[in-house]
């Protein structure tokens, strides 16, 4: 009966600690305006090097990626910083959604704008 008991309280705590973790934002997530400025170039980033050099494959050109270090260091974030806050905005999809279309009006205003 005891051992049944403690494994009961056992599971309460892992759940407590999960439920914790997963509803706590990181130490460097990257604010949600920032966020917007950040995706906002990097989009532009990418449309650029689609368009004028054909490259599909991002993560596997090293012109892009080391593109992609100068913008993460313009914005004043490091790449850990951008993964993590990427994580969390994708697991509060609310937020994720709400910064894309943030993302999007920007990149839609600027072409209006040409």
């Amino acid at each position: 009966m005891k051992t049944r008991k403690y494994g009961q309280i056992i599971m309460l705590l892992v759940i407590g600690v999960l439920v914790v973790a997963c509803g706590s934002k990181p130490k460097n997530l990257i604010k949600e305006d920032a966020m917007v400025a950040l995706l906002t170039d990097a989009y532009r980033l990418e449309g650029f090097y689609a368009v004028e050099h054909n490259i599909e494959n991002f993560d596997a050109d090293t012109s892009v990626l080391a593109t992609y270090d100068a913008l993460f260091k313009a914005h004043g974030v490091t790449r850990e910083d951008f993964d993590v806050s990427m994580e969390y905005y994708m697991r509060h999809y609310n937020k994720y959604e709400a910064i894309h279309k943030r993302v999007i009006a920007n990149l839609d205003e600027e072409q209006n704008n040409l």
